[in-house]
This record gives structure tokens, sequence and C-alpha cells, in this order.
């Protein structure tokens, strides 16, 4: 009965581990960060995908796959300087190939739009935007359970006196201007609430600049005062750099004008998320965002990328480093030269070889001649006997049990030989069988003949 009890108790226990399990993994699927349009779940990002037809009324819009390559930007939408164009890229690892980079400028010089969320931004943007990035650190594991406080620690130039946050996954990241440093220690006073100090005004930064042809501003380690809105001069080839948003103090949504249209880099991708927006009054914080952009976008472009790769599936990836180029250079001459020099045939024709013949006689001559050369003429008398004796069974079937009167007369026959010499040959043959005569060379030689005879029509 005990016993009984034991197995109850273990397959209870058993029942409510498995669903405590089920239920700690649906949990943690509930939490998942996916940053895909197409979820609703918390740290989705479906709302801020459906907010686009309302604050964007009468455009176009598209979304592209995680694969998608902005060499085939131009390619992909078939009217390439067609209106104002807005292409919202959304995730975390943002990494860019050097013709990516270069397509996606030209795209922006031709009067259209980019918005860039991104948690770890490329170097080579980097270095051209003149700035770093501190990490975001949203895909972090230790953020599974959501009790991070983000309160109150992004805000919009527009209106720096509303705070939005919430208690999720980190939003602290931001941008260090003027600097391409990306040495963690120097970075880490950005995502802290330091005294705020003031910083140059607009009109101050700029007439330094025209002055000295240096910028002034935010170049230095030290927090921007939130504020103010700074319209500042940056790097050749980007007229004007004005910061949007601030995260604790430091710009967090930065514009740069290239050509005649912007790029805008957001450091917190998390606040297109579900879990952002439905909480407080944040989705007047993505308002914000959607209402610094061009009233005229006639064409939207999506791309949740997620976590994106500089390098591509595309043939001219093995001609980007030199090492690679050559090492394809040398297996192309390589193939080259085998297909030339060892295509060749190197075995000579094989010679046709004719099918074999049937060689009894000839076997049994041979048979002989080895008999003969050992002086066994009795047995080899003998075999001559017993195989002319076969042969005239097969070519002329006649029975060979017998060789009497009979025998001598169908042979004669059938062959077309002489009797004489038909009964000449059965007589040598009948004397070998019984013995009675001394076979010699001479004897053998005469029964070898006559046996020639008749096998030679």
């Amino acid at each position: 009965m005990r016993v009984k009890q034991v197995y109850i108790l273990l397959l209870f226990l058993l029942l409510a581990s498995s669903c405590g399990l089920d239920e700690s993994m649906r949990e943690a699927e509930k939490w998942r960060l996916s940053l895909s349009e197409k979820d609703k779940k918390p740290y989705g990002t479906w709302l801020a995908r459906q907010s686009l037809p309302y604050y964007f009324r009468g455009a176009v819009i598209t979304d592209y796959n995680a694969g998608f390559r902005f060499t085939n930007l131009s390619t992909s939408n078939g009217r390439f300087n067609t209106g104002r164009k807005l292409l919202v890229l959304h995730g975390l690892d943002f990494k860019i190939s050097d013709k990516e980079w270069q397509t996606l400028q030209q795209f922006i010089t031709q009067g259209n739009e980019v918005l860039l969320f991104c948690s770890r931004l490329d170097e080579t943007i980097a270095k051209d935007l003149k700035c770093s990035k501190t990490d975001g650190a949203e895909d972090d594991p230790m953020f599974k359970y959501l009790r991070v406080s983000n309160k109150g620690k992004v805000s919009l130039a527009s209106d720096t006196n509303t705070k939005y946050g919430y208690e999720g996954r980190s939003i602290k990241s931001v941008f260090y201007l003027d600097t391409v440093s990306s040495q963690m220690d120097e970075l880490e006073s950005f995502i802290t609430d330091t005294p705020v100090i003031e910083s140059p005004t607009t009109a101050q930064a700029i007439t330094d600049t025209a002055a000295t042809g240096i910028t002034t501003g935010n170049n230095s380690n030290q927090p921007i005062d939130d504020t103010n809105t700074y319209n500042e001069v940056s790097k050749p080839g980007y007229l004007t750099r004005d910061i949007l948003g601030y995260s604790g103090g430091m710009p967090n949504l930065v514009r740069y004008q290239i050509g005649d249209g912007h790029l805008t880099i957001h450091a917190a991708p998390l606040v297109l998320s579900n879990y952002f927006l439905l909480q407080d009054n944040n989705v007047r914080y993505l308002t914000g965002i959607w209402q610094t952009l061009p009233d005229d976008i006639t064409t939207i472009y999506w791309d949740s990328y997620y976590k994106r790769s500089g390098d591509s599936s595309q043939p001219d990836v093995l001609w980007r480093y030199p090492a690679t180029r050559l090492a394809v250079i040398l297996a192309f001459f390589a193939m080259l030269m085998y297909i030339l020099f060892e295509g060749k045939r190197k075995q000579r024709e094989i010679p046709v070889i004719a099918a074999l013949k049937n060689e009894s006689v000839s076997f049994v001559e041979t048979v002989g001649r080895l008999y003969f050369n050992k002086g066994n003429h009795k047995n080899l008398a003998e075999k001559m006997s017993t195989q002319f004796l076969e042969w005239v069974r097969l070519n002329y079937f006649i029975n060979t049990n017998l060789l009497d009167e009979n025998f001598i007369h169908q042979l004669t026959i059938k062959s077309g030989k002489p009797e004489s010499t038909v009964r000449g040959l059965v007589e040598m043959i009948t004397d070998v069988k019984k013995s009675a005569t001394k076979i010699d060379d001479a004897y053998l030689y005469q029964l070898y003949n006559t046996i020639q005879l008749f096998y030679k029509k």
C-alpha cells in the first residue's frame, strides 16, 4: 500500500513539474524579443507598423524581408525618382557593406528619408557621421524578466518637459557625437543620470564654426541640456545635424541632411515595441517621431531586419577582400589548366579482341603432343581413338558402341571416305582398345594421319 502511495506522489510531482515547465516556456515565448511587424506580443512591432497609414495617409507601404540588400533598392521600387520615399529600418545589429552604404546615400541624396532604429551601429556609418553609439543591450538575457526601470528616460526636442519610458528592456542607449571612439569607459556616462551642463546655443555654434572651421557644440563627454534643440554644422558632405530627441540628457535621436534628403538615427529600437507603446502615453512619443518627417511622403518601405549582417550572398562579396579575390583568381586559373592539360586521353585505345573459338581439336592435339613426348604411345592412342569416336557421334550421329560392319557401312556413307580407309581405321581403333598390337611411333603416326583425313572435309 505504501509503495502505491509513493508512486502516486511521484506521478503528481512529475505532472506538477511538467506544468510548471510548460508555463515557464510559454512565459519565455511571450516575452521573446522579435521586433517583427507581424508579432503582437510585447516585443513585436505590430502597433508601430499599423500606425503608418494613419500618419502618412495615401502612402503606399511595402514590407521588405530580412534578407533585403540595399544594392537592390533602386530596382526594387521601380519608381526610384518619383515622389518622396521613406525607408524605415528597425532592429538590433545594423551592419552594411560599403556598396550598400553608397546606394543608401544615393537614395537619400535624391530627396528621400531614411529612419534607422538600431542597437548597434555599423562602424562605417558611425565613422562617416562622426559619432559613436552605446550598446543598449536590448537582447541581454539579464533583461528577460522585464523589471529594469526605464521610466522617464526619453524625450523629444520639441517637448523636452514630457518624459516617456516604461519598465522593460533597455531604452537608455544614446549617441556620442563628434567622435569615432567606441571605448565603453568613455560611453558609460551616456546612460547615467549625470548633472546637466549647458552647451553653446545653435547660433553660437554656427558662428564659431564659420570663424574657425571647427564644429563646436556637443564635442565632449559632457551631457547636453535637453531643453534646447541644436542645429550643428557637421562634416563636409553632410549639410546639417539636428538633435531631435534625448535619453537621460544625451542625444538618442539625430538627423543628418545628405543632399536633398535626411538620415535619421534612433538609439533605442524598443521605442517601437508594442510593450512600450501600450504604457502610459508613450504613443505620443511615436507620434512625435513620425511628425518630424515630411508630410509629402508617397511611399514607405518597412524593413524589420532584427540583426543584419553586412555580408551578402552576391558574387561581389568575393572581390571585396584582396586575399579572397586572389584566391578566387588562382582557383579559376588552376581549374582552367586542369581542363586544358588533364582533359586529354592518357591511355591508348584498347584493341578489339576477337571472341574465343572452339579449339577442342587443337586442344586434343596439344595434349597428344605432351603424351607423345613422354613416350606413352598406348595412352595417347586410346585418347585419340576416344576423341575420334566422340567426334563421329556429334557430327554423323552414329552409335559407336559396336564397331561392326554396320558401323563401317554408315561411316563410309556419311563421311564419303573410301570403305578401305574406314575399315582400316576401325580395325586400328579396335586393336588399340583390345591392346592387340604393339603401338610404336609408326603405328601412332599412321593412326593420327588416318584420323586427320576425317577431320579435313
